[in-house]
């Protein structure tokens, strides 16, 4: 398949799964967020409920300095976390995507979001999660979303295509 072609799939499926997460339970409202890298779950807080899933942390952005680092190249962040970011960096070795297989890479935002759609399309993400302070962006994939609210547990996930 054609690069050009993986992005635009990804930014699509990027923009399906945030309106479905969105929708279902609120994604991007939330009062407050963490993550735990020892679970390997992030946690969204809400006034009357929690939502939780597992996460895989693709990369992160410093808007300062243009600089993008994929999550396989940061000693922050536990290996068991960079598995899909690690998939993608093998899907760019053997196509030859050295945008994929380097890092850190001097990169716009524009670019990033191309890279990061191209890196949700390749790793069959179903959620993302990208947090922004202004200088500092990071890029979360996540899975299965457990929603606790008043003493009820449900679970669902948003298929990738």
């Amino acid at each position: 398949m054609e690069l050009e072609t993986l992005v635009t799939e990804g930014h699509a499926e990027i923009a399906r799964t945030t309106e479905e997460h969105s929708q279902r339970w609120g994604l991007g409202t939330a009062q407050r967020w963490s993550l735990d890298q020892g679970q390997g779950r992030i946690f969204w807080a809400f006034e009357d409920h929690v939502a939780s899933a597992p996460v895989q942390i693709l990369g992160s952005w410093n808007a300062k300095v243009s600089s993008f680092v994929w999550s396989w190249d940061n000693a922050s962040i536990a290996e068991s976390l960079s598995r899909t970011a690690s998939e993608v960096r093998a899907y760019g070795a053997e196509h030859g995507i050295g945008a994929l297989t380097s890092s850190p890479l001097e990169l716009d935002e524009g670019r990033v979001r191309d890279v990061i759609a191209l890196a949700f399309r390749i790793g069959r993400c179903t959620g993302l999660y990208h947090p922004f302070d202004g200088s500092l962006a990071s890029y979360i994939a996540f899975g299965e979303v457990t929603l606790e609210e008043a003493g009820r547990t449900s679970v669902f996930e948003v298929p990738a295509r």
